[in-house]
């Protein structure tokens, strides 16, 4: 079955006042989905009473924080799902900011063989170093 952002958007607390954690699960395990989904919410020019909004992306979760003179709560999650539906969409531009700075990090296990080398390397310099300073 092929489910639309309206169907899997659901609220999963509310009990506190103006404040909303929602189930979004275009945002799990997604990073960059899920900063563009917060900084989208932040800069709707019709989301102007959504002052914080929280991303979880292990849990897929998003807590959104909002002004009661601005929005309802069934508002904000209409903007929280017209969002999401642009970003689904492709609709939102993503810009340098956007972009997940974890995604061109080296792996683990490259890091450690790079830090090794360069340990060894700086040894080997110092070793030179004081045995010429000794010497001379």
């Amino acid at each position: 079955m092929n489910y639309t952002i309206q169907d899997t958007i659901r609220i999963l607390h509310n009990s506190v006042p103006n404040r909303i954690r929602l189930q979004v699960p275009i945002i799990q395990y997604k990073d960059t989905f899920a900063e563009l989904l917060k900084q989208c919410l932040l800069s709707d020019a019709n989301a102007k009473g959504i002052y914080h909004a929280e991303p979880n992306v292990i849990t897929g979760t998003l807590l959104v924080k909002y002004h009661p003179a601005f929005h309802t709560e069934a508002e904000v999650i209409e903007l929280v799902r017209s969002n999401a539906l642009k970003l689904k969409e492709g609709k939102v531009d993503i810009t340098q900011k956007h972009k997940n700075p974890k995604v061109f990090r080296m792996r683990p296990g490259a890091f450690f063989t790079r830090e090794f080398l360069v340990s060894i390397a700086g040894n080997v310099v110092a070793g030179l170093i004081l045995a010429f300073v000794i010497a001379g």
